[in-house]
Formats: structure tokens, sequence, C-alpha cells
């Protein structure tokens, strides 16, 4: 009893002593939300006349081997000009990048990693990072820039791959930022066909189901050009929904692929029949979706125009002191949230440049719009009278031409809903307040006869 006493005595003194040497720090302190700083670049930006092992870049911490929305580090990672796919190795607080070629003599390169570089608590880079260097001569001072969009859905087309292809077809490639602006610096004088495309599979190659757009270019010193992406092919549009809208005497029609805005809808394009004897429906007019949005827009800014008349006439002095002192008030909350965010980046910048790093820049010009006008899928088809509730129709739109300039005749089986039901509480209720005002007026309307009194006195 007494050995096993102190048997067990031993090891607890043996456990406490194994506790006190096996202490870690305590937690607390502020968490980490900084994003990884890049400390330094091999080779130096814009250096000359050397062939590299390899790109390395080292941060301040280390790097997550999954990068945000990617697969792995070599997704984001695009080298100009194109030779293969890139290949890159990970090492706890740096990554190394190659071509799969090797880097060639005598060629200016850049080298541009996406955003989603990030640390192990997933705080990530928001910035595009560029490398140029050169294994031979001279780095041109050369710079193409523009911005791709996705001509649909009037925005800029982010991460879209841009190639520059030269006369020798040699393939320059950039990548866009999240508002669809690139920029191919350095590149030789002369003439290129500049493409952009969104590659969704991250192949880094144009598919047939990608959208893209393309233009000729000749860069001299500096060049600029807006690619409108959109899905080319021969198959034509076709009727995707049929939608009977304003108690059925309007019809939404929509298409897969928009249209261009050069094509004009004729109601004599419309062939609308009833599908139980081919009978045909009178169409009165047609709007596309840009026309109605104009028509729309106007309408709305006339009957807010005649709201806001109606209420200037009614405000008073004190009223109008009051909003302007609101407004002030408000313009000064805004000054005082814009330099607090100021006043965070600067600290930040402070603590990268301590820990030996730079920040990268950030971007806040606000995002491109489109030179031209947007493109659309919809049409509304007015017709000369409403469509029979619960009935199946045929529309046809003869002589419709897609983006790519094929024609075609779509068609599309539709049925109207089922009529809207009646509330017969509400109707019966309507009913007895009708009968009961005109009973009440009839009444009215219409003299009293006189009542006969009854003789109270009795003849004796």
């Amino acid at each position: 009893m007494i050995r096993r006493v102190v048997t067990l005595a031993a090891a607890a003194a043996l456990s406490a002593s194994w506790a006190c040497a096996n202490q870690a720090l305590p937690p607390g302190g502020p968490p980490d939300t900084a994003a990884p700083v890049l400390v330094r670049i091999t080779p130096e930006i814009n250096s000359v006349g050397k062939v590299p092992k390899a790109v390395e870049l080292r941060f301040d911490e280390v790097i997550s081997e999954v990068p945000r929305g990617a697969t792995n580090l070599s997704e984001l990672v695009f080298i100009s000009p194109k030779s293969g796919d890139p290949r890159v190795s990970w090492g706890r607080t740096r990554i190394e990048i190659r071509p799969s070629k090797g880097w060639k003599p005598n060629t200016v390169y850049s080298v541009q990693i996406k955003p989603g570089i990030q640390d192990l608590r997933n705080n990530g880079i928001d910035s595009i990072i560029r490398i140029v260097f050169s294994t031979g001569g001279e780095i041109p001072d050369t710079k193409l820039t523009g911005v791709a969009f996705d001509w649909f859905a009037a925005k800029g087309l982010a991460s879209a791959v841009v190639e520059a292809v030269a006369t020798d077809s040699t393939v320059y490639q950039a990548v866009a930022d999240s508002a669809g602006r690139f920029e191919l610096a350095n590149l030789p004088a002369g003439p290129y066909l500049v493409r952009a495309y969104n590659d969704r599979n991250s192949n880094r190659d144009l598919d047939p189901l990608e959208i893209w757009d393309e233009a000729k270019v000749t860069l001299t010193a500096e060049a600029r050009t807006e690619l409108y992406a959109f899905t080319h092919d021969t198959v034509g549009l076709r009727i995707t929904e049929v939608t009977p809208q304003d108690t059925n005497r309007i019809l939404k029609v929509v298409f897969d692929k928009p249209f261009p805005n050069d094509l004009e809808f004729t109601p004599e394009m419309m062939v609308l029949t009833r599908a139980s004897d081919s009978s045909r429906v009178a169409v009165r007019g047609v709007q596309t979706a840009r026309q109605k949005t104009v028509a729309d827009s106007t309408a709305a800014k006339q009957r807010a125009d005649s709201i806001a008349r109606v209420a200037d006439a009614k405000l008073d002095t004190s009223r109008v002191a009051r909003q302007r002192r609101d407004s002030l008030a408000t313009v000064r909350r805004q000054d005082s949230l814009a330099a607090a965010q100021r006043a965070l980046l600067e600290r930040q910048r402070a603590a990268a440049r301590a820990r030996g790093g730079r920040i990268l820049p950030i971007d806040t010009t606000p995002p491109p719009k489109m030179s031209r006008p947007r493109v659309y899928n919809e049409i509304f088809v007015t017709l000369e009278a409403p469509l029979a509730w619960q009935t199946q129709y045929s529309l046809q739109t003869a002589f419709v031409r897609s983006l790519s300039g094929t024609v075609k005749s779509p068609s599309r089986n539709f049925a109207t809903p089922r009529a809207p039901r009646v509330d017969s509480t509400a109707a019966r209720r309507d009913s007895l307040s009708r009968t009961d005002s005109s009973a009440r007026r009839d009444s009215s309307a219409a003299p009293r006869a006189p009542v006969a009194r009854p003789d109270t006195v009795r003849r004796r």
C-alpha cells in the first residue's frame, strides 16, 4: 500500500514538472487582421541582363498554400509572354515562379499575380502584384491599357484574361482587376490583336461557351482600347420565356442572349396565334427593354418633378433651414469617417514600413463606364386586346438577329394564367351596399302619402 502511494505521488510530480516545462503563451492581444506584407522580390523590378533561376517573392509571415478564390497558387500567376503554364512552388514565407519551358534570353518578362494570396488566418492581398524584368537589353517604355466589359451585364469583366497577339504569334497576357481594367506594359511597339475573355475554368484558353471580344491596336508609346465581351456563336436567339402582364394585354418576351441595339422590332415581326384554332391575335406595338426603360424613367421623372413642385410650394423657411442644417451635419459626418479611414491606412503603411515591407497600392478610382449603350435580351409586345384566361398560345418572332449576326425566327408556346378569383363576400357586400343606397335615394325622392289619423272622438 505504501509502495502504491509513493508511485502515485511520483507520477503526479512528474506530470506537474512536464506541464511546467511545456507552458504555451497565454492567449490575448489584438487579433491578426493584416494581410501578408511583401518584403522582397527577386530579381529586382526593372532589372536587366540576367536570367533568373526563378522569380521569388518573400513575405513577412507564412502564407497559405490554398489562395482565396482558387484551388492552388499557380492559378493566380500569369507570365508574359506566354510560354506554357506557370510552375509555382510554396515555401512557407515565400513562393517561387517559373515558366514550364524556362526563361528565354533577350526577352522582357512581366509576371502578374492576381489578388488571392492570404495568410493562415485568411487575411488576403487584394491588389495585383506585377514584376517586370529583362533577360537581355532595355525594357521598352510602352503601355497598352483598357477595360474589358461584360456587355450584357453592363459592368467590368472582373479578372478577365487579356491577350495581345503580335504579328509573330507571340502572346503577351495580363489579368484584369475587379473592375475589368487591364494594363499590358513594356511590350515591343507594333500592331496587336487584343482579346479579352472570361476564363471560367482557369485554363488560360478561350473555350466555346466563354464570352469574349477582340480589337486591333497599333502600339507606339501608349494605346487604349475597350473590349465588349459577349457570346459568339452561330446558334441564333431562342425564346426562353413569354410572360403575360397587365391583365394579358402585354407580353414580356425573354431571349437567351442579347440582340443588337440597332435591331428594330415591328408588329409585323410578331406572329401570335391561339393554339386551339390557329386564329391570329393582333399586335399593336413592340418595345425593347431599352426603349421601355427610357420611357419608364421619363415618366418617373415627370412624376417626381410634379411631387417636388407640390412639396416645394408647401415648404416654409424654418423647414428649409432645418434641412440645410441636417445636410451640413451629414457632410461633417462623412468627412470625419473619411479622415478616420485615411488615418487607419496611414497606420497600416507605417506598420508595414516598420516590418521592412511595402503596402501594395489600393485602387480607389470609381468603376469605369461603358462608351457603348448596354444590350438587352427582352422585348415587350402590346396587344390590341387582352388574351383569354387559361388559354394556350404560340408566339413566333421573325428575322431576329443576334450580336454575332445570326438571323433566326424563334418561337415558343405559352399559356395565360387562370382568371383572378373574385371575392364573393366583398361583391355581396358591395351589392347590398348599392341596393341600400339606391333604396334610400328612392325613399327620399318619392313624396310621402298622408297618414290617416284615427278619429279618437267616438260618436255617441
